[in-house]
């Protein structure tokens, strides 16, 4: 099976011959993809956008073929940014399922992305947040009044869907006390 589609690098770790990705892709959900070292420009990151080539092999998918659509250049040079979209993953490593299509999710985390490159306004930043979050727990199942308290729907995702969102307290000292 070849088949083309495309994602976002959500966390990756080193293998003997290669790398193992974790990819929220438009077309598979969230997978893990094997990217071996013999394949030429070894240049994916986490937070890259790719358009890239699956093939399976009996119990593992790999990426033969990518091209990287966005390094997200302006995310990557801010440390405030960076801490924003590390909370963004790690939830979504905690609360989406693996191999499941979330065609919905993924336009908007990718929307989200893109909005936050593109901006340093606190403001807009904190609705985006709120907008995806209050998203995301309809998604899963959950009535969401659409709250605008960024504590409150963070905890109301922990509590919903029993996990600990350890980044979170590093997200609050950034948004309190500093300008993105």
């Amino acid at each position: 099976m070849t088949k083309y589609t495309s994602g976002i690098i959500i966390d990756r770790s080193t293998l003997p011959k290669g790398e193992r990705l974790l990819i929220f892709s438009k077309d598979l959900g969230l997978c893990h993809f094997i990217y071996p070292y013999k394949v030429k420009n070894l240049n994916l990151d986490i937070l890259n956008l790719i358009s890239f080539q699956v093939k399976k092999n009996k119990d593992y998918m790999f990426i033969p073929q990518y091209i990287v659509i966005n390094y997200y250049e302006n995310i990557r040079s801010s440390y405030h940014k960076k801490v924003v979209v590390q909370f963004v993953f790690e939830i979504i490593k905690k609360v989406i399922p693996e191999n499941q299509v979330e065609e919905k999710l993924y336009k908007l985390l990718v929307s989200f992305i893109n909005s936050l490159e593109k901006t340093s306004d606190m403001n807009v930043i904190t609705k985006n947040l709120t907008k995806f979050l209050n998203f995301l727990i309809r998604e899963i199942g959950y009535s969401s009044e659409n709250s605008q308290n960024l504590i409150d729907l963070i905890s109301k995702l922990e509590s919903l869907v029993n996990i600990e969102i350890k980044s979170k307290h590093l997200l609050f000292d950034k948004f309190n006390n500093e300008e993105v």
